[in-house]
C-alpha cells in the first residue's frame, strides 16, 4: 500500500515527478536537503511532507522518527517493502507496549522466543503480558539494519535504557506469507545485555 503526496505545490510536485518520487514512502527514501536542494522544492514544500511522513510513522532518510516518549533513529526506511515497515512497528510496539499496534500486525498465535532463555510465549496476548511484566523506561533505540526477503526478515540494533542499561539486539521475523499484508508469526530474539560505563 501506497501513500499519495500531500498538496506540496506544482513546482514542487514536478521536481519530484522528474525523480520518479511519486508517494510518500518513496520520500522516506530521500534525505531532506538532498530534495531541498532539487530546484523547485522549497522549504513550505518539505514542511508538508514531513508533516505527512510523520502521519504515516515515517521521515526523511537518516532521520530519527519523532512522536516517541524516546529517541528512535537509524535504518527506518521501508524502502516500498511493507514487511520492513512491519518490524520498525513492533520495535515500536514492544517498546511502547502499544496493544493495539500489535495486534494489527502481528498473528494472535505469534510464537516468540528469546534464544538461549529458554523461554517461548505462544500467543500475542502472552507476549503483550510479558512485555508488561518487564516494563522499562527506554531513553534510545538505534536500528543498524533493517532487512526483508520473502517471508523472512531480521532487525538488529541498540537500546538503551533510562537507568543506563545498553541492550543489543537481533530479530528474527518469519511471516505468514509471501504477501505484503502478512502478519508476524514467529520472532525469534537474540539480545545482549550490557552496563554503560560511567
Amino acid at each position: 500500500m501506497t501513500t499519495a503526496l500531500p498538496n506540496i505545490g506544482k513546482p514542487a510536485k514536478n521536481a519530484l515527478d522528474n525523480l520518479g518520487v511519486t508517494t510518500l514512502e518513496e520520500v522516506a527514501e530521500y534525505e531532506r536537503l538532498a530534495l531541498l536542494d532539487t530546484h523547485g522544492v522549497g522549504p513550505k514544500a518539505i514542511e508538508r511532507l514531513q508533516t505527512a511522513l510523520k502521519e504515516i510513522g515515517l521521515n526523511f532518510k537518516h532521520e530519527a522518527i519523532t512522536n516517541l516518549p524516546f529517541e528512535f533513529e537509524g535504518d527506518l526506511n521501508c524502502d516500498n517493502a511493507p514487511k520492513r515497515r512491519r518490524m520498525i512497528d513492533f520495535i515500536i510496539g514492544i517498546a511502547t507496549i502499544d496493544d493495539a499496534l500489535l495486534k494489527k500486525i502481528a498473528d494472535d498465535n505469534m510464537v516468540w522466543e528469546i534464544a538461549g532463555y529458554n523461554q517461548e510465549t505462544y500467543s500475542l496476548e502472552d507476549f503483550i503480558s510479558e512485555l508488561n511484566e518487564h516494563k522499562t523506561a527506554i531513553t534510545s533505540i538505534e536500528v543498524k539494519h533493517n532487512i526483508s526477503h520473502g517471508k523472512m526478515g531480521s532487525v538488529d540494533g541498540k537500546q538503551i535504557t533510562k537507568d543506563g542499561t545498553i541492550t543489543h539486539f537481533a530479530d528474527f521475523f518469519e511471516f505468514e506469507s509471501h504477501k505484503k499484508d502478512a502478519k508476524i508469526k514467529k520472532v525469534t530474539s537474540y539480545v545482549i545485555m550490557e552496563e554503560e560505563d560511567d
